[in-house]
Order: C-alpha cells, then structure tokens, then sequence
C-alpha cells in the first residue's frame, strides 16, 4: 500500500472499534505493505493497552491535504523485544475530512513575547487551530506585531514554539461583581512553525475534537 499518509514512521492515532478499550490510542508505523500494517503497540501510561487478535481497529493519518483512515484487523500482538500489532488491512484508504483548519475551542496555558523584546507574558487561549490561535491579551498589542509563542500541551505531550503575526484583536466587556471589566483577545496567525510541530498539534486537536463530538459538539 502505498500512500503519504501511511509510510514507515509515521505517527497515527487507532481507534479500537469494539470491546472494553475502545477508543483512540496514539501509535506509530513500523513497517507497512499492500496487506498489513505492522503499528507500534498503544500503551496507556506505562500498560500496553490490551486489545486481542481478532479485534477491528481503523487507523487514522494526518497528512498535508486531508485526515485519512484505513480499517483491519489485530493478527498478532506482541510485547517482546518490541511491543508492536500487525494488523490486516481489510479496506482501502479513505479520507474523511479535509485538511482545514478547524477551530478548536480549547483552555491552553500560552507564553508569550513581542519578537524584539525579552518580557514574557503568561495568559491562556481561547481556540486554536493548525493555523492559528485566539487568545486573552494581558496587555495592549498592534495588528500585525510578531510574537513568540509557546503553547503547553497537556502531558504527556511537549510544548509547541512558533512564531505568529497579530491579525485582529477585539475588545469585550464583561461585568464582574457588578464592576465593567475590558477582555482584550487578539487572533495570532502562526506564520513559522516546523511542520512536524504543527502536526503534532493538529494530531492533538483531532483526538480532542474527537472526544467533544462524543460530548455533542459541533465545529462551526
């Protein structure tokens, strides 16, 4: 099977169909043909997730264009010397959204600073997309300044660096304890980031939407 969405490397998130681990898992290609894919087994902390011979699993790549997903089935699951799955492709690959930067809304702790300037600030987003963020300014910025940005991903993932131009900011009021208070939010469109970074953000903000549409949430 060749595809560049499924090649040797490749990080895919599985999602186990059936049975009481059900759900999405984060893995990786280790090897691949016309009719099996060899994945790096999920673990959930330090325990190997506990799916069986003979389950259904799809597996879902991220690419440049679009999120694709190919379904099989567990024919062999080991632990020693290295814990992998070899899983039976049972349908050929189909993609299932279009690569778009779907926003995502989403509390994240965010530091940042104005390029050619040292004092960092902290504050916390509001949405976020592969192409961009929205958040709380704690200070008052000009449209098109270039900040820093460092955006903390819950563990166990790592931080995110990237640099993003100021595109529009807006003011609300909001009334607290009978008081007027002024929220200032400012959309920060992320204009250098590696591209191994930004897919590893749209492969987090994918599982997480994932588990809002189970909550009944919808994108705009």
């Amino acid at each position: 099977m060749k595809h560049k969405a499924f090649l040797p490397n490749k990080k895919v998130s599985i999602r186990v169909v059936e049975g009481d681990y059900q759900g999405y898992y984060n893995s990786r290609i280790e090897g691949i043909n016309d009719e099996e894919i060899v994945l790096a087994l999920p673990f959930i902390g330090t325990i190997p997730v506990p799916v069986r011979i003979g389950e259904k699993i799809s597996i879902y790549s991220v690419s440049d264009d679009a999120v694709y997903r190919v379904d099989g089935e567990i024919i062999k699951r080991q632990l020693e010397p290295i814990p992998l799955l070899q899983v039976k492709i049972n349908k050929d690959i189909v993609r299932v959204q279009r690569r778009r930067y779907v926003r995502i809304p989403i509390v994240l702790n965010i530091q940042y600073k104005l390029k050619e300037t040292d004092k960092i600030y902290y504050t916390y987003s509001k949405d976020i997309s592969g192409g961009g963020i929205r958040i709380v300014l704690p200070e008052v910025l000009n449209i098109h300044s270039i900040v820093e940005v460092r955006i903390e991903l819950p563990p166990p993932e790592l931080s995110i660096n990237c640099e993003g131009e100021i595109v529009w900011i807006d003011k609300q009021e909001i009334v607290v304890n009978n008081r007027k208070e002024e929220i200032i939010h400012a959309g920060i469109k992320f204009t250098l980031i590696e591209e191994k970074e930004r897919e590893r953000l749209i492969r987090f903000l994918f599982n997480y939407q994932r588990n809002l549409i189970k909550k009944g949430w919808k994108s705009d």
